[in-house]
């Protein structure tokens, strides 16, 4: 989608407040003609020798109207300020909404975090339509306004504005050519060094390496010199419609002055309306030499939409189907030759994999790294839908789920996922209805409690995205606990409890393997004492190894 209409549709629900904006606009721009046409009167009644009462009332009556035009100048700003800020809550709110649920693939060559950086360009959108809209308006106005102000005073000066219309649209035609373009490259250059700025953040270890220092300063100057072309190819932009509007005030300034000094001396225009003409002319030049900023501004704005679109155009899953309603404690898990391949890969993560894991058991997914594993756990919850093949759980093909019902019913454990708040926000994930009661128990059985009520603020110790003050085994605990509060009918491990050191494991363990726990459980391990403790023992093995996929299966 174009920019110009992604801003349409950001501002249509505004569409009522911008019309009263313009409206005000219109009004303040009639109110300010008074000042020449004021000025006017004033040279002629001083020129006639007239009473002073009638400059006292000319006086007065351009108080008035000032004033007028004052009152509207503060409502439009007030109006222009509620827009910024339903700008920010719309954008902020269908975020929001859309990123959890962004089909997962659309992460696979892009670094999520990096890319939601766009969302800055929001602030771009308010600045620059608060801009556009308080003073772009105005001055586009007082041109229009100002032009008709011209054609009364005299024919010819009519002609004038048809000259000054047709320079208006070849400055933006022509010279204005491929400026949206460049705006946007330039704002793609800006963000691979914020990129790379994020990247070097986020690996603070790596490169302080021998020659990471090097790297990181190497790569950034790179990305600086890409940054500095894409401007200057736009700025040369900016530049040749600055030169054009210079000389057109020039050119247009001495050709109005010589014009209008034959028109008064042939008696065909009064002096005063020289003077104001005069003025008039020059607020309109000076408006053209100020279009520049706001144009510059537009073309911020549409660079701006481009990249929200980026965000805003991110796939995402289906939220059609049907509910599951099932509630028997542990559920059946079913794969029918189910093959996965992620784009640009030759061969198949997955590959014509079967298998059925019966209500309640207790399985372990082992083999080499590259097998499969973490696909599988992933196509299970969900995430990834396989080419081929399909999954059942309980039964029920998942591909005729809503996702989100699917996931009242299972949950995934992979890596680390700490939000920013506090031991409890990590918890309940917005699961108000899960008991402090139910926290204190589940905190126990993994091993944190004492860990967490250590902490001066106990449950309401605030965590930061890395996990800190947590250690790494200390947040996969979290984690495996965070999932266990739910009371999923399938819960997958995916080498979750490979990093916890053996007491704790083996507690852990023990809760997930509880004779009344409510869960298939789906262990995927590199850990032989893990994977001996589950009912059963399935490896995967690469399909380099094997075509198609081998599954060997033992009893524990």
């Amino acid at each position: 989608m174009h920019p110009w209409k992604r801003l349409l549709r950001l501002l249509r629900p505004d569409r009522t407040d911008i019309r009263l904006v313009i409206a005000f606009a219109v009004a303040i721009g009639l109110l300010n003609l008074t000042v020449p046409i004021v000025t006017m009167a004033v040279v002629n009644t001083v020129a006639f020798g007239t009473l002073i009462q009638q400059l006292i009332v000319l006086c007065l009556g351009l108080l008035v109207a000032l004033t007028i035009a004052g009152v509207l100048i503060l409502l439009q700003y007030l109006l222009v300020e509620y827009i910024q800020r339903r700008i920010f809550i719309r954008v902020a709110s269908e975020l929001s909404y859309k990123l959890p649920r962004v089909d997962l693939k659309a992460f696979d060559h892009r670094y999520g975090p990096e890319l939601v950086n766009r969302f800055f360009d929001v602030l771009t959108v308010q600045k620059s339509s608060a801009v556009l809209l308080l003073d772009g308006v105005s001055l586009l106005l007082q041109i229009g306004i100002g032009m008709v102000l011209l054609a009364v005073y005299h024919q010819l000066l009519l002609g004038f504005n048809m000259l000054l219309l047709g320079a208006l649209a070849f400055w933006v035609v022509v010279l204005g050519r491929g400026a949206v373009r460049t705006a946007i490259r330039e704002s793609v250059a800006k963000y691979r060094v914020a990129g790379w700025m994020e990247e070097i953040a986020r690996h603070p270890v790596a490169f302080k390496l021998a020659g990471g220092p090097r790297m990181a300063w190497e790569r950034a100057e790179a990305l600086t010199r890409e940054y500095l072309e894409a401007r200057k190819q736009h700025f040369r932009i900016l530049l040749r419609q600055f030169a054009f509007l210079v000389l057109l005030y020039i050119v247009i300034n001495v050709a109005l002055l010589a014009l209008g000094g034959t028109l008064v001396i042939q008696g065909q225009l009064t002096l005063g309306e020289l003077v104001a003409a005069e003025i008039v002319i020059n607020l309109i030049l000076a408006t053209f030499l100020k279009i520049i900023k706001y144009v510059e501004a537009y073309y911020d704005i549409l660079a701006a939409m481009d990249k929200l679109g980026q965000l805003q155009d991110l796939p995402s899953e289906s939220l059609t189907g049907e509910h599951h309603v099932a509630h028997s404690k542990g559920a059946s898990v079913t794969l029918h030759s189910v093959s996965f391949t992620y784009s640009g890969q030759k061969w198949p993560a997955l590959q014509q994999l079967s298998l059925s894991i019966s209500p309640g058991e207790r399985v372990a997914i082992v083999g080499p790294n590259g097998a499969g594993k973490s696909t599988l756990a992933d196509v299970l919850y969900g995430l990834r839908t396989p080419q081929s093949g399909w999954v059942e759980i309980d039964g029920v093909d998942i591909r005729s789920l809503r996702p989100d019902s699917l996931r009242e019913h299972v949950a995934l454990v992979k890596g680390v996922e700490i939000i920013e708040g506090t031991v409890l926000d990590n918890l309940r994930m917005g699961r108000e209805e899960i008991s402090l009661m139910q926290i204190h128990e589940i905190l126990a059985k993994v091993g944190m409690l004492d860990t967490i009520m250590a902490f001066p603020d106990g449950l309401h110790t605030m965590l930061w995205g890395d996990g800190k003050p947590l250690s790494l085994g200390q947040a996969s605990r979290l984690m495996l606990a965070r999932a266990m509060l739910g009371e999923p009918r399938l819960l997958i491990i995916d080498e979750a409890l490979d990093h916890l050191d053996e007491q704790f494991r083996d507690m852990t363990l023990a809760t997930l393997l509880g004779p009344d726990t409510p869960w298939t459980l789906i262990v995927i391990t590199h850990s032989e004492a893990v994977a001996r403790q589950c009912d059963r023992v399935i490896t995967l093995l690469p399909p380099a190894r094997s075509s198609p996929r081998e599954v060997q299966s033992r009893a524990g």
